[in-house]
């Protein structure tokens, strides 16, 4: 049996089969709002309070999917930038480690480098980046545009969100 995801921009995958029934009944009320396609501020301004209305946490898997739901309204209303390789990163490392300083901790990396680099105030040399993927077990993969749009996409999400209400 597939087991259902929703997977976020960044390629995180949130495990859906775990969702007890307040999640998922305030995943479908998301779902009805998220459909009708509201302006990002309007979304981005209701979702935190109706989690908070119903007692869930910002550790919740909804909290994280209501995160991703926003992020993909911004960029397909062009109020936000699409992720890039520094929004990926951060996500791998708190999947993996916890925290960035766990991570700086466990692989000797500089914890003010690695701060400046996500703040998008420094760059990663191609040889550091990998050296960091290979601790993240993780690869560098170059798509085409297409590709990324179609990740980054409302609809998806749409789709990925019906399943996780249910």
């Amino acid at each position: 049996m597939k087991r259902r995801l929703f997977q976020t921009i960044t390629g995180r995958a949130l495990d859906l089969e775990r969702l007890d029934a307040n999640e998922r009944e305030f995943l479908a009320a998301v779902q009805r709002r998220y459909k009708k396609e509201p302006r990002w501020s309007e979304f981005a301004a209701w979702w935190p309070k109706a989690l908070q209305r119903s007692g869930l946490s910002a550790e919740s898997v909804a909290y994280r999917i209501c995160q991703d739901l926003e992020a993909r309204l911004g960029i397909a209303q062009g109020k936000i930038s699409a992720p890039d390789y520094r929004d990926s990163l951060a996500d791998l490392i708190d999947e993996r480690y916890g925290s960035r300083y766990r991570f700086c901790k466990a692989t000797g990396t500089d914890p003010g480098h690695l701060s400046r680099i996500l703040a998008g105030r420094s760059e990663l040399s191609l040889q550091t980046l990998q050296r960091l993927l290979e601790q993240l077990d993780a690869a560098l993969v170059i798509e085409p545009g297409k590709a990324s749009t179609e990740r980054f996409s409302r609809e998806r999400a749409v789709r990925a969100l019906a399943a996780a209400a249910r």
